[in-house]
């Protein structure tokens, strides 16, 4: 099988380039072959892993600047590369753009894969609707949410955010060498790993964290990712005099969920974020805002609150669950539960192959 896979986001430190790279890495690519479709160019690793492979990957910087020449390009990059299934990745009907080329080069499996649970540009969105519904023949999402959001009551398809399990179990010698690394022995540590951005509300997050220090003094908190807001943030916590580590984005994040105690996710909006199955396979607990969708509790380690509740209230989930896990004894049951929920990318990248087989049997017709 031949599949054109599109990211119409940044390729980088994200959870829809996450989810992309994990499916491409762990996939049977005897049976399908995968090319690349990006606005921007991919790590210098990634690239190395689709030569291996003999994957192409095509940049296309102008998507946003120049959607008509985008749009020419794209259909060239399909015609020539005879795809039966285009699968596209984002978080609105802007999505149009691709499954408009796809449909007009013949394309049979035409896929939307939905990220999150709103989006950066509604106007736009609500102005190709009409086109996305009548191009966009398949439909998939990362959760039950992101699927209403984008596609309403039309079917769609669950495609779960698979994770290496084995990769981000819990493992207490990497455990000790990163936290003698970075200093971190007597801390009890709080972390973050996600993008500096509005959605990701990091400046409640530095709220909820002084409260924490003013009730646990040997508390640090590190915060994993880059964006624009990171210098206001920095700022912020100097101001404060917080004790905080700003890693910045990292290919350790498997080790840094060993070093970190508790995770805390007071987002805005989110689809069904893949760092909070990382964060559960590392056996953390997570203290989250209830706006993310209840699907991403796969294990008990997961604890909402209302995303307009203070930060003293925060601090009261805090604290009932710091010495609540004992990670080292729950590691089989964390990973079993894992993937029963579905979110071993093994078995996922083999269920794919299965609905691509299905989709091009079902739309061939």
């Amino acid at each position: 099988m031949r599949v054109l896979v599109i990211e119409t986001t940044l390729y980088g430190y994200d959870g829809i380039t996450s989810v992309i790279t994990n499916y491409y890495m762990y996939q049977d690519h005897r049976r399908v072959q995968m090319d690349l479709v990006t606005i921007n160019s991919i790590s210098e690793s990634f690239k190395a892993e689709l030569d291996k492979n003999n994957s192409k990957n095509y940049v296309l910087p102008y998507r946003n600047q120049n959607p008509v020449k985008y749009l020419v390009h794209l259909m060239r990059i399909i015609r020539n590369g005879n795809y039966q299934i285009v699968h596209t990745h984002g978080c609105s009907a802007t999505m149009a753009v691709e499954m408009l080329a796809a449909k007009i080069m013949g394309v049979k499996v035409r896929i939307s894969h939905s990220h999150n649970i709103t989006c950066d540009h509604k106007k736009i969105d609500k102005l190709l609707r009409p086109i996305f519904d009548i191009c966009c023949n398949v439909r998939f999402a990362c959760g039950k949410e992101a699927g209403k959001w984008l596609f309403g009551s039309k079917k769609f398809y669950i495609i779960s955010n698979g994770i290496d399990v084995e990769k981000y179990q819990y493992n207490e010698e990497v455990r000790k060498e990163m936290r003698i690394k970075y200093g971190l022995e007597s801390y009890f540590v709080i972390g973050h790993v996600g993008r500096f951005s509005v959605q990701k509300n990091h400046e409640k997050l530095i709220d909820i964290f002084e409260k924490i220090s003013v009730r646990y003094s040997n508390t640090k908190l590190v915060l994993i990712g880059d964006g624009e807001l990171k210098s206001k943030i920095e700022e912020s916590t100097k101001a404060r005099n917080l004790n905080v580590h700003f890693v910045g984005n990292s290919d350790e994040v498997n080790k840094w969920l060993q070093a970190i105690d508790m995770i805390i996710f007071p987002s805005l909006f989110e689809g069904l974020p893949l760092g909070l199955v990382e964060a559960q396979a590392a056996g953390l607990p997570c203290i989250l805002s209830n706006v993310i969708s209840a699907d991403i509790k796969i294990t008990d380690l997961v604890e909402f609150v209302d995303i307009e509740g203070s930060p003293d209230k925060w601090v009261e989930v805090v604290s009932r669950n710091r010495d609540k896990y004992n990670r080292s004894v729950r590691v089989d049951t964390v990973k079993e539960q894992i993937c029963q929920a579905h979110f071993d990318i093994r078995t996922n990248c083999k269920d794919l192959a299965n609905k691509y087989e299905e989709l091009l049997m079902i739309q061939g017709r």
